[in-house]
């Protein structure tokens, strides 16, 4: 179970003014219509890597977690969490954390074992601070994927989403997506995304 603390002020992996400067609409689209397909490709690109980019603090509770690591729901971490086991606050050197990966494990003198916990709550900061933040820190590539989800939305103004290919020349062979193929990314968004898909959502 996972609950916002803090919620993060923006969700757009991208900004209106990066869209401009880099030419990827033509002036003839409004600011407007720019924000709305930035929020569609943030959000697309949310739902195919399985995670939330957006810095926020949360707190996520677990019931007698396993002996494993501990799998946060979001990552990175942006610092070590605090952890409360049955209502008692753990110390630094009673867990061992990997704040990139979002895991926790618990540590019995050097060495890792179970929790031994009925109830677990951590309350950790994770994401990245976005474009236009001035403190933004959201790796480049996310960015640029996002701005070619944008790109091929401006693209694709008037024609009809469904249609792969036309061949003209003898009037013919026009071929049309298979269903199976409608809400997949672009494959040069999906190469830079390919680092950040994550099986935990959070």
């Amino acid at each position: 179970m996972l609950s916002i603390v803090t919620p993060a002020t923006g969700t757009r992996l991208t900004t209106i003014a990066a869209v401009r400067a880099q030419a990827v609409v033509g002036d003839d689209v409004d600011d407007i219509t720019v924000g709305e397909w930035i929020d569609q490709a943030s959000a697309s690109i949310v739902s195919h890597c399985r995670r939330r980019f957006a810095r926020e603090t949360v707190t996520q509770t677990f019931l007698r977690p396993a002996n494993g690591p501990l799998i946060l729901d979001r990552a990175p971490l942006i610092a070590a969490p605090a952890v409360v086991s049955d209502g008692l606050g753990l110390l630094d050197d009673e867990m061992e954390c990997d704040l990139a990966a979002g895991l926790i494990y618990r540590l019995h003198g050097d060495c890792r074992g179970g929790w031994f916990s009925r109830r677990l709550t951590v309350t950790y900061t994770a994401g990245w601070s976005l474009p236009g933040s001035p403190d933004r820190d959201l790796p480049a590539d996310i960015e640029q994927a996002c701005l070619t989800l944008v790109a091929a939305r401006a693209a694709g103004m008037g024609r009809d989403p469904m249609l792969r290919s036309r061949t003209v020349e003898g009037v013919g062979s026009t071929s049309w997506i298979a269903s199976a193929d409608m809400g997949a990314l672009p494959p040069q968004a999906a190469s830079l995304l390919a680092p950040y898909v994550r099986y935990v959502m959070g």
